[in-house]
């Protein structure tokens, strides 16, 4: 198509959300409330969309009217999650990745790109006591929740459908591929919000700090497993029924934002923390492609972790693990010293 309309753009960038152009068609004819016919002959462009019409595809597509005009200036239209979803608890903040997930699942061969100075938000879920943990710091911190404002962190404080939910978040990203870099903080601030809260007081009980750690001791375990396999697999799960790939480089040099792109045959889609935890989300294609670039570009000059760079590896996870017991020490002691009532 030599100079497609706003109007045909408009509908590829909504048969870009579909494996199937029939399935698309079905979903129009219900938005718009038009039998088939009628919206296949506005597809093929005999018939113009009103603005009634456009402006109601747009605001149920998430599409930018400004993104398709503008699309030569320096200006790029991004979405940002807590407008679309203001978090009141941690269910929503939850669903939201499974929506996300459930709409990458639906391209063709999506593929993570995923850089990050701490550890991968997805991979809190394989334990439940960290990822509650993140979600009470997260809860306090950002989003200012009345249930956990005052209230000191417990393993409990986190309920069994959160759990679930952050399970399900989980599978979700065990299923995608994706390639992922490492540096050498990646634990230091999980490790110092720990610390944090036994020094200032925050945990009913003191001794649960050191679940916590141990919990991280097994995160680190469990993803020196995952990277010699080079597959995603859940805890307790044998490496060779791991089911998304799971490509890791080590880079020292690199401290980045959490940056994460989405490729798949049809679109690209890029992640950036923005007030951490949530994120900012684009389409624009010209930052999807310098965010490629970017990546392809530090991934050409950090180190290969997976697969059969046992050396490396074990150096790499040598080095985590003495950091999580000398702060392991540290708490403990403190712990002794200050809280010598605890049974």
């Amino acid at each position: 198509m030599l100079n497609p309309t706003l109007q045909d753009q408009v509908f590829e960038l909504i048969l870009n959300n579909y494996p199937r152009r029939a399935d698309a068609v079905e979903d129009i004819c219900q938005l718009l409330n038009l039998a088939k016919d009628p919206v296949y002959r506005r597809l093929r462009g005999e018939t113009y969309l009103p603005p009634s019409e456009l402006s109601l595809l747009c605001r149920h597509y998430g599409i930018s009217l400004d993104a398709i005009i503008h699309h030569e200036s320096n200006n790029v239209i991004c979405s940002f999650n807590a407008f679309t979803r203001r978090i009141n608890d941690f269910s929503e903040y939850l669903n939201g990745f499974v929506e996300e997930f459930e709409q990458i699942h639906n391209l063709k061969d999506p593929h993570l790109h995923y850089a990050s100075a701490e550890l991968s938000v997805f991979t809190y879920n394989f334990f439940p006591e960290i990822i509650s943990f993140k979600l009470y710091i997260w809860g306090r911190t950002t989003w200012n929740l009345v249930s956990v404002r005052d209230r000191q962190f417990s393993l409990d404080l986190v309920t069994p459908p959160i759990i679930r939910l952050s399970q399900e978040v989980l599978n979700q990203y065990i299923r995608i591929n994706s390639t992922e870099l490492w540096t050498a903080q990646i634990m230091d601030n999980t490790l110092a919000q720990i610390e944090y809260h036994v020094y200032s007081g925050g945990f009913r009980d003191p001794k649960e700090a050191l679940i916590l750690v141990d919990k991280l001791s097994e995160w680190s375990k469990h993803m020196k497993l995952m990277a010699a396999a080079g597959k995603k697999f859940n805890i307790g799960e044998k490496a060779e029924l791991g089911r998304g790939d799971f490509n890791l480089f080590y880079n020292e040099m690199v401290y980045t934002n959490i940056t994460a792109l989405i490729s798949a045959e049809e679109q690209q889609m890029v992640y950036s923390a923005f007030c951490t935890p949530n994120f900012l989300r684009s389409t624009d294609k010209r930052l999807c492609g310098y965010t490629n670039d970017w990546f392809n570009g530090i991934f050409s000059k950090s180190s290969r972790f997976s697969g059969e760079a046992e050396k490396l590896r074990d150096w790499y996870f040598r080095e985590m693990d003495m950091k999580i017991a000398r702060q392991r020490q540290r708490i403990e002691r403190y712990i002794e010293e200050n809280y010598s009532e605890l049974p």
